[in-house]
Protein backbone atom coordinates (compact mmCIF):
# COMPACT_ATOMS: atom_id res chain seq x y z
CA UNK A 1 0.00 0.00 0.00
CA UNK A 2 2.95 2.60 0.76
CA UNK A 3 4.30 2.10 -2.84
CA UNK A 4 0.85 2.96 -3.79
CA UNK A 5 1.08 5.66 -2.23
CA UNK A 6 4.50 6.64 -3.38
CA UNK A 7 3.16 6.23 -7.47
CA UNK A 8 0.44 8.54 -6.65
CA UNK A 9 2.47 11.25 -5.26
CA UNK A 10 5.08 10.86 -7.48
CA UNK A 11 4.79 14.50 -8.32
CA UNK A 12 5.14 15.61 -4.74
CA UNK A 13 8.39 13.63 -4.56
CA UNK A 14 9.90 15.44 -7.13
CA UNK A 15 9.20 18.45 -5.10
CA UNK A 16 11.67 17.25 -2.22
CA UNK A 17 14.59 17.03 -4.91
CA UNK A 18 14.00 20.91 -5.64
CA UNK A 19 13.27 24.07 -3.73
CA UNK A 20 10.92 27.16 -4.79
CA UNK A 21 13.38 29.30 -2.88
CA UNK A 22 16.42 31.21 -4.62
CA UNK A 23 18.65 30.18 -1.65
CA UNK A 24 17.96 27.10 0.29
CA UNK A 25 21.08 27.22 2.89
CA UNK A 26 18.63 29.03 5.48
CA UNK A 27 14.84 29.31 6.53
CA UNK A 28 12.86 32.55 6.40
CA UNK A 29 13.39 35.06 8.64
CA UNK A 30 12.55 33.10 12.00
CA UNK A 31 8.86 32.85 13.60
CA UNK A 32 7.53 31.60 16.77
CA UNK A 33 5.29 28.90 16.25
CA UNK A 34 2.89 26.04 18.12
CA UNK A 35 4.83 23.29 17.87
CA UNK A 36 7.54 22.13 15.50
CA UNK A 37 8.22 18.21 14.74
CA UNK A 38 11.07 17.02 13.59
CA UNK A 39 11.39 13.96 11.42
CA UNK A 40 14.74 12.49 11.55
CA UNK A 41 15.26 9.46 8.87
CA UNK A 42 18.98 7.81 9.25
CA UNK A 43 18.22 6.33 6.05
CA UNK A 44 21.88 5.36 4.70
CA UNK A 45 21.33 1.81 5.55
CA UNK A 46 19.23 -1.40 4.03
CA UNK A 47 15.88 0.63 4.48
CA UNK A 48 16.93 3.38 2.45
CA UNK A 49 17.99 1.29 -0.11
CA UNK A 50 14.49 -0.45 -0.23
CA UNK A 51 13.05 3.39 -0.52
CA UNK A 52 11.14 2.88 2.80
CA UNK A 53 11.63 6.55 3.53
CA UNK A 54 10.16 7.57 -0.06
CA UNK A 55 6.89 6.47 0.72
CA UNK A 56 6.81 7.57 4.11
CA UNK A 57 7.88 10.88 2.40
CA UNK A 58 5.48 10.84 0.32
CA UNK A 59 2.87 10.13 2.95
CA UNK A 60 3.68 13.54 4.81
CA UNK A 61 3.79 15.36 1.70
CA UNK A 62 0.15 13.77 1.00
CA UNK A 63 -0.83 15.39 5.12
CA UNK A 64 0.84 18.44 4.76
CA UNK A 65 -2.74 20.27 4.59
CA UNK A 66 -3.28 19.26 7.91
CA UNK A 67 -0.31 20.54 9.83
CA UNK A 68 -2.01 23.16 12.21
CA UNK A 69 -1.54 26.81 10.35
CA UNK A 70 1.00 28.23 13.10
CA UNK A 71 2.59 24.48 13.14
CA UNK A 72 5.52 23.10 11.34
CA UNK A 73 7.23 19.71 10.11
CA UNK A 74 10.64 19.31 9.38
CA UNK A 75 11.94 16.55 7.49
CA UNK A 76 15.96 15.41 7.72
CA UNK A 77 17.19 12.91 5.20
CA UNK A 78 19.77 10.75 5.11
CA UNK A 79 20.44 8.03 2.28
CA UNK A 80 22.44 7.90 -0.56
CA UNK A 81 22.08 11.39 -1.67
CA UNK A 82 23.58 14.29 0.05
CA UNK A 83 21.56 15.05 3.57
CA UNK A 84 19.67 17.91 3.28
CA UNK A 85 16.56 19.01 5.41
CA UNK A 86 12.77 20.79 4.17
CA UNK A 87 10.33 22.80 5.95
CA UNK A 88 6.67 21.30 5.62
CA UNK A 89 3.30 23.09 6.62
CA UNK A 90 -0.48 23.76 5.79
CA UNK A 91 1.20 27.42 3.30
CA UNK A 92 3.71 24.88 1.25
CA UNK A 93 -0.02 22.54 0.72
CA UNK A 94 -1.29 25.42 -1.35
CA UNK A 95 -0.97 26.18 -5.24
CA UNK A 96 1.81 28.27 -6.64
CA UNK A 97 -0.57 30.75 -8.83
CA UNK A 98 1.93 30.49 -11.31
CA UNK A 99 2.26 26.74 -12.11
CA UNK A 100 -1.18 25.65 -10.00
CA UNK A 101 0.74 23.19 -8.69
CA UNK A 102 1.54 23.17 -4.79
CA UNK A 103 4.18 24.72 -3.68
CA UNK A 104 5.79 21.28 -1.83
CA UNK A 105 8.17 20.91 0.76
CA UNK A 106 10.85 24.06 0.62
CA UNK A 107 14.34 22.31 0.98
CA UNK A 108 16.47 24.78 3.46
CA UNK A 109 19.90 23.29 3.98
CA UNK A 110 21.76 20.68 2.32
CA UNK A 111 25.18 19.66 3.28
CA UNK A 112 27.85 20.06 0.78
CA UNK A 113 29.09 16.52 1.71
CA UNK A 114 28.40 13.53 3.15
CA UNK A 115 27.42 13.08 7.13
CA UNK A 116 26.46 10.09 9.42
CA UNK A 117 23.48 10.40 10.33
CA UNK A 118 24.15 7.82 13.51
CA UNK A 119 26.26 9.89 14.99
CA UNK A 120 25.37 12.11 18.12
CA UNK A 121 27.22 15.18 16.71
CA UNK A 122 24.75 14.60 13.22
CA UNK A 123 21.47 14.88 15.73
CA UNK A 124 23.18 17.77 17.70
CA UNK A 125 23.65 19.90 14.17
CA UNK A 126 20.43 18.98 13.23
CA UNK A 127 18.00 20.01 16.47
CA UNK A 128 20.10 22.70 17.25
CA UNK A 129 19.48 23.55 13.58
CA UNK A 130 15.70 23.54 14.11
CA UNK A 131 16.00 25.73 17.74
CA UNK A 132 17.30 28.55 16.17
CA UNK A 133 15.66 28.78 13.57
CA UNK A 134 11.59 26.94 14.34
CA UNK A 135 11.65 29.01 17.84
CA UNK A 136 8.42 26.73 19.47
CA UNK A 137 6.17 26.35 22.32
CA UNK A 138 6.54 22.49 22.16
CA UNK A 139 9.10 20.13 19.63
CA UNK A 140 8.81 16.80 19.25
CA UNK A 141 11.11 14.29 17.35
CA UNK A 142 10.72 11.43 14.83
CA UNK A 143 13.72 9.29 14.88
CA UNK A 144 13.23 6.55 11.93
CA UNK A 145 15.91 3.69 11.28
CA UNK A 146 17.27 0.52 12.29
CA UNK A 147 17.56 0.00 16.06
CA UNK A 148 18.40 -2.28 18.88
CA UNK A 149 16.90 -0.87 22.30
CA UNK A 150 19.60 -0.32 24.91
CA UNK A 151 22.16 -2.62 23.33
CA UNK A 152 25.46 -1.43 23.43
CA UNK A 153 26.93 -1.01 20.13
CA UNK A 154 27.74 -4.06 17.57
CA UNK A 155 31.79 -4.00 16.53
CA UNK A 156 31.61 -7.76 16.00
CA UNK A 157 33.25 -8.47 12.45
CA UNK A 158 30.77 -10.82 11.48
CA UNK A 159 30.68 -11.58 7.99
CA UNK A 160 26.51 -11.39 7.65
CA UNK A 161 25.70 -7.82 8.46
CA UNK A 162 21.84 -8.03 7.68
CA UNK A 163 20.55 -9.00 11.34
CA UNK A 164 22.83 -7.14 13.38
CA UNK A 165 20.75 -4.28 14.22
CA UNK A 166 22.09 -1.76 16.46
CA UNK A 167 21.01 0.65 19.43
CA UNK A 168 19.87 3.41 17.47
CA UNK A 169 20.82 3.85 13.44
CA UNK A 170 22.91 2.72 11.00
CA UNK A 171 25.01 4.71 8.43
CA UNK A 172 27.13 2.99 6.24
CA UNK A 173 29.02 5.86 4.79
CA UNK A 174 29.69 6.79 1.25
CA UNK A 175 31.48 4.42 0.17
CA UNK A 176 29.12 1.50 2.51
CA UNK A 177 26.82 -0.77 1.41
CA UNK A 178 23.53 0.15 1.72
CA UNK A 179 21.56 -3.24 0.99
CA UNK A 180 23.67 -5.14 3.79
CA UNK A 181 23.92 -2.46 6.23
CA UNK A 182 27.89 -3.04 5.73
CA UNK A 183 29.92 0.35 5.97
CA UNK A 184 33.15 0.48 3.54
CA UNK A 185 35.22 -2.84 2.64
CA UNK A 186 32.47 -4.67 5.08
CA UNK A 187 33.61 -2.58 8.03
CA UNK A 188 30.85 -2.14 10.93
CA UNK A 189 28.51 1.07 10.05
CA UNK A 190 28.06 4.17 12.39
CA UNK A 191 25.75 3.78 15.32
CA UNK A 192 24.71 5.80 17.75
CA UNK A 193 24.34 4.30 21.74
CA UNK A 194 21.45 5.36 23.62
CA UNK A 195 23.48 7.47 26.51
CA UNK A 196 25.06 9.43 23.46
CA UNK A 197 22.11 10.12 22.33
CA UNK A 198 20.57 11.15 25.25
CA UNK A 199 23.92 13.58 25.53
CA UNK A 200 23.37 14.79 21.85
CA UNK A 201 19.88 16.03 22.57
CA UNK A 202 20.30 17.47 25.98
CA UNK A 203 23.66 19.30 23.78
CA UNK A 204 21.35 20.65 21.46
CA UNK A 205 19.19 22.84 23.70
CA UNK A 206 15.83 21.15 22.82
CA UNK A 207 13.66 20.01 25.38
CA UNK A 208 11.18 17.63 23.77
CA UNK A 209 7.64 17.38 24.52
CA UNK A 210 7.73 14.30 22.75
CA UNK A 211 9.97 11.23 21.38
CA UNK A 212 8.76 8.90 18.43
CA UNK A 213 10.87 5.70 17.71
CA UNK A 214 9.34 4.24 14.29
CA UNK A 215 12.25 1.65 15.35
CA UNK A 216 12.68 -1.51 16.11
CA UNK A 217 13.18 -2.67 19.81
CA UNK A 218 12.87 0.94 21.72
CA UNK A 219 10.22 1.08 24.29
CA UNK A 220 12.40 -0.37 26.90
CA UNK A 221 12.12 0.74 30.56
CA UNK A 222 16.79 0.82 29.99
CA UNK A 223 15.97 3.06 27.08
CA UNK A 224 13.49 5.11 28.60
CA UNK A 225 15.35 5.74 31.53
CA UNK A 226 18.06 6.84 29.59
CA UNK A 227 15.83 9.48 28.25
CA UNK A 228 14.07 10.55 30.72
CA UNK A 229 16.12 14.12 31.10
CA UNK A 230 15.72 14.65 27.20
CA UNK A 231 11.34 14.32 26.54
CA UNK A 232 8.03 14.31 28.51
CA UNK A 233 6.82 11.67 26.36
CA UNK A 234 8.98 8.48 24.43
CA UNK A 235 6.71 6.45 22.33
CA UNK A 236 7.84 3.82 20.79
CA UNK A 237 7.46 -0.33 20.21
CA UNK A 238 9.07 -3.38 22.30
CA UNK A 239 8.93 -5.47 19.09
CA UNK A 240 10.93 -5.80 15.96
CA UNK A 241 8.41 -3.88 13.89
CA UNK A 242 7.28 -3.79 10.42
CA UNK A 243 9.57 -1.85 7.86
CA UNK A 244 6.50 0.00 6.54
CA UNK A 245 6.81 1.80 10.12
CA UNK A 246 3.75 4.25 10.80
CA UNK A 247 1.25 5.56 8.50
CA UNK A 248 2.55 9.11 8.17
CA UNK A 249 -0.58 10.86 6.75
CA UNK A 250 -3.18 9.63 9.48
CA UNK A 251 -0.27 10.64 12.04
CA UNK A 252 0.21 13.85 10.63
CA UNK A 253 -3.41 14.66 10.69
CA UNK A 254 -5.01 13.52 13.89
CA UNK A 255 -1.12 12.51 15.91
CA UNK A 256 1.35 14.64 16.11
CA UNK A 257 -0.05 18.34 16.48
CA UNK A 258 -2.98 17.15 19.28
CA UNK A 259 -2.61 18.31 22.50
CA UNK A 260 -2.79 14.43 23.74
CA UNK A 261 0.77 13.30 23.10
CA UNK A 262 -0.79 9.53 23.56
CA UNK A 263 -2.37 10.30 20.25
CA UNK A 264 0.49 9.65 18.84
CA UNK A 265 0.92 6.32 19.66
CA UNK A 266 -3.01 5.61 19.27
CA UNK A 267 -3.02 6.59 15.74
CA UNK A 268 0.10 4.41 15.01
CA UNK A 269 -1.90 1.30 15.99
CA UNK A 270 -5.29 2.16 14.91
CA UNK A 271 -3.28 1.64 11.10
CA UNK A 272 -2.20 -2.00 12.14
CA UNK A 273 -5.52 -2.17 14.04
CA UNK A 274 -7.14 -1.50 10.55
CA UNK A 275 -8.65 1.44 11.38
CA UNK A 276 -6.70 3.70 9.64
CA UNK A 277 -7.73 5.72 6.44
CA UNK A 278 -6.51 3.16 4.36
CA UNK A 279 -6.13 -0.50 4.78
CA UNK A 280 -3.43 -2.63 6.25
CA UNK A 281 -1.94 -5.24 4.37
CA UNK A 282 1.60 -6.57 5.85
CA UNK A 283 0.47 -8.61 8.47
CA UNK A 284 3.29 -8.21 10.68
CA UNK A 285 0.71 -6.53 13.64
CA UNK A 286 2.41 -4.27 16.14
CA UNK A 287 2.83 -3.39 19.71
CA UNK A 288 3.25 0.53 21.23
CA UNK A 289 2.92 1.98 23.91
CA UNK A 290 3.44 6.14 25.55
CA UNK A 291 5.63 6.45 28.29
CA UNK A 292 5.80 9.69 30.62
CA UNK A 293 9.36 10.02 31.74
CA UNK A 294 8.46 11.97 34.25
CA UNK A 295 7.18 9.04 36.26
CA UNK A 296 10.27 7.53 35.89
CA UNK A 297 12.11 8.36 38.86
CA UNK A 298 9.37 6.91 41.66
CA UNK A 299 8.96 3.91 38.90
CA UNK A 300 13.06 3.05 39.39
CA UNK A 301 11.87 3.59 43.24
CA UNK A 302 9.14 0.96 43.63
CA UNK A 303 11.19 -1.68 41.30
CA UNK A 304 14.07 -1.45 43.17
CA UNK A 305 11.81 -1.90 46.70
CA UNK A 306 9.93 -4.96 44.71
CA UNK A 307 12.81 -6.26 43.42
CA UNK A 308 15.23 -6.41 46.56
CA UNK A 309 12.09 -8.28 48.28
CA UNK A 310 12.43 -11.04 45.42
CA UNK A 311 16.18 -11.35 46.48
CA UNK A 312 15.57 -11.87 49.63
CA UNK A 313 12.95 -14.47 49.08
CA UNK A 314 14.72 -16.26 46.29
CA UNK A 315 18.51 -15.67 47.45
CA UNK A 316 19.02 -18.30 50.13
CA UNK A 317 21.66 -15.82 51.34
CA UNK A 318 22.93 -14.55 48.05
CA UNK A 319 22.07 -10.63 47.58
CA UNK A 320 23.41 -9.81 44.70
CA UNK A 321 19.98 -8.91 42.04
CA UNK A 322 21.56 -9.71 39.10
CA UNK A 323 22.71 -13.36 40.30
CA UNK A 324 19.68 -14.28 41.77
CA UNK A 325 17.78 -12.98 38.72
CA UNK A 326 19.79 -15.47 36.41
CA UNK A 327 18.72 -18.69 38.10
CA UNK A 328 15.23 -17.24 37.94
CA UNK A 329 12.46 -19.56 35.74
CA UNK A 330 11.49 -17.25 33.32
CA UNK A 331 10.39 -20.06 30.19
CA UNK A 332 6.52 -18.98 30.93
CA UNK A 333 7.27 -15.39 30.82
CA UNK A 334 5.79 -13.20 28.27
CA UNK A 335 8.10 -11.77 25.85
CA UNK A 336 8.80 -9.26 22.65
CA UNK A 337 11.81 -10.81 21.20
CA UNK A 338 12.69 -14.25 20.15
CA UNK A 339 16.19 -15.31 21.67
CA UNK A 340 17.72 -17.20 18.31
CA UNK A 341 20.95 -17.67 16.94
CA UNK A 342 18.93 -16.01 13.59
CA UNK A 343 19.33 -12.73 15.45
CA UNK A 344 22.89 -12.70 17.24
CA UNK A 345 20.99 -13.87 20.71
CA UNK A 346 19.58 -10.63 21.32
CA UNK A 347 17.54 -10.34 24.82
CA UNK A 348 14.23 -11.32 25.05
CA UNK A 349 12.55 -8.52 26.18
CA UNK A 350 10.36 -9.63 28.50
CA UNK A 351 6.99 -7.14 29.90
CA UNK A 352 7.28 -5.91 33.05
CA UNK A 353 4.25 -7.15 34.22
CA UNK A 354 4.92 -10.63 33.23
CA UNK A 355 8.35 -10.64 34.75
CA UNK A 356 7.05 -9.79 37.88
CA UNK A 357 4.44 -12.00 38.13
CA UNK A 358 6.97 -14.94 36.73
CA UNK A 359 9.27 -13.52 40.07
CA UNK A 360 6.32 -14.57 42.49
CA UNK A 361 5.54 -11.19 43.56
CA UNK A 362 2.42 -10.82 45.99
CA UNK A 363 -1.29 -9.49 45.06
CA UNK A 364 -0.63 -6.51 46.88
CA UNK A 365 2.27 -5.33 45.20
CA UNK A 366 0.85 -6.16 41.68
CA UNK A 367 -1.74 -3.74 42.22
CA UNK A 368 0.57 -1.22 43.38
CA UNK A 369 2.76 -2.20 40.04
CA UNK A 370 -0.46 -1.66 37.72
CA UNK A 371 -0.92 1.54 39.42
CA UNK A 372 2.63 2.92 38.95
CA UNK A 373 2.46 1.55 35.50
CA UNK A 374 -1.08 3.67 35.07
CA UNK A 375 0.82 6.91 35.56
CA UNK A 376 4.09 5.85 34.08
CA UNK A 377 2.20 4.57 30.53
CA UNK A 378 -0.77 6.44 29.62
CA UNK A 379 -1.44 4.37 26.38
CA UNK A 380 -0.68 0.87 24.86
CA UNK A 381 -2.35 -0.50 22.04
CA UNK A 382 -1.56 -4.16 19.89
CA UNK A 383 -2.80 -6.06 17.03
CA UNK A 384 -4.22 -9.54 18.35
CA UNK A 385 -1.01 -10.49 17.17
CA UNK A 386 2.56 -9.60 15.69
CA UNK A 387 5.79 -11.09 14.06
CA UNK A 388 8.30 -12.63 16.32
CA UNK A 389 10.59 -14.25 14.21
CA UNK A 390 12.40 -17.03 13.92
CA UNK A 391 10.54 -17.93 10.89
CA UNK A 392 9.18 -15.73 8.29
CA UNK A 393 5.83 -16.15 9.73
CA UNK A 394 6.05 -16.99 13.44
CA UNK A 395 3.74 -14.96 15.28
CA UNK A 396 3.29 -14.28 19.06
CA UNK A 397 -0.36 -13.37 20.64
CA UNK A 398 -0.80 -11.28 23.01
CA UNK A 399 -2.16 -12.14 26.06
CA UNK A 400 -6.03 -12.73 26.45
CA UNK A 401 -5.67 -10.26 29.66
CA UNK A 402 -5.17 -6.70 29.34
CA UNK A 403 -3.73 -6.51 32.41
CA UNK A 404 -0.94 -9.17 31.65
CA UNK A 405 1.31 -6.79 29.72
CA UNK A 406 1.84 -3.16 29.60
CA UNK A 407 3.56 -2.91 26.56
CA UNK A 408 7.12 -2.01 28.17
CA UNK A 409 10.14 -4.39 27.96
CA UNK A 410 13.07 -4.86 30.41
CA UNK A 411 15.86 -7.04 30.68
CA UNK A 412 16.34 -9.92 33.02
CA UNK A 413 19.59 -11.32 33.69
CA UNK A 414 19.55 -14.81 32.84
CA UNK A 415 22.74 -17.76 32.94
CA UNK A 416 21.64 -18.19 29.15
CA UNK A 417 23.24 -14.51 28.03
CA UNK A 418 26.32 -15.89 29.83
CA UNK A 419 26.73 -19.25 27.99
CA UNK A 420 25.98 -17.59 24.53
CA UNK A 421 28.17 -14.72 25.02
CA UNK A 422 31.52 -16.26 22.66
CA UNK A 423 28.18 -16.41 19.87
CA UNK A 424 26.41 -13.35 20.82
CA UNK A 425 27.56 -9.55 18.98
CA UNK A 426 27.36 -7.67 22.11
CA UNK A 427 29.13 -10.19 24.08
CA UNK A 428 27.65 -11.24 27.79
CA UNK A 429 24.64 -9.64 27.96
CA UNK A 430 24.34 -9.77 31.94
CA UNK A 431 27.50 -7.79 31.73
CA UNK A 432 26.61 -5.42 29.10
CA UNK A 433 23.29 -4.47 31.17
CA UNK A 434 25.37 -3.56 34.28
CA UNK A 435 26.48 -0.25 31.93
CA UNK A 436 22.63 0.83 31.96
CA UNK A 437 21.49 3.48 34.20
CA UNK A 438 18.57 1.60 34.81
CA UNK A 439 20.85 -0.72 36.29
CA UNK A 440 23.08 1.51 38.25
CA UNK A 441 19.84 2.49 39.52
CA UNK A 442 17.49 -0.16 40.33
CA UNK A 443 20.05 -3.00 40.86
CA UNK A 444 23.31 -1.69 41.31
CA UNK A 445 24.31 -0.64 44.87
CA UNK A 446 23.59 -2.09 48.05
CA UNK A 447 20.33 -1.63 49.64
Amino acid sequence: MKRYFFILLLPALVLLASCHKDDPSMPDAPNHYGRTVMMYMAMQNSLGSSKYHQADSAEIVQAMEYIPKNDRMLLFIDDAKKPRLYELSQELAQKDPRTGMPFGPKLIKEWSQDISSASAATVTEVLEYMRKNYDSDSYGLIMGSHATGWLPADFSTSSNNSNRRKTFGIDVGPDGVMANDKGVAGSVADQIEIDDLASAIMKSGVKLDFLLFDACLMQNIEVDYALRSVTDYIIASPISISAEGAYYTDLVRSGLFTADVADVARVYVSYYQGKGSIPYTDGYGTVISCVRTEALERFATLMRSMLHDVTMKMGNGETDMVEVLKRADMSQTFYYQAYAKNYYYRPHNYDIISVMNALGVDAIQMRELRMALSELVPFRGATESYWIGPGYYTMQTMPANPDDWCGVSMFVPQEIYTRNASVCNFGDLNEAFKQTQWYKTVFGTSL
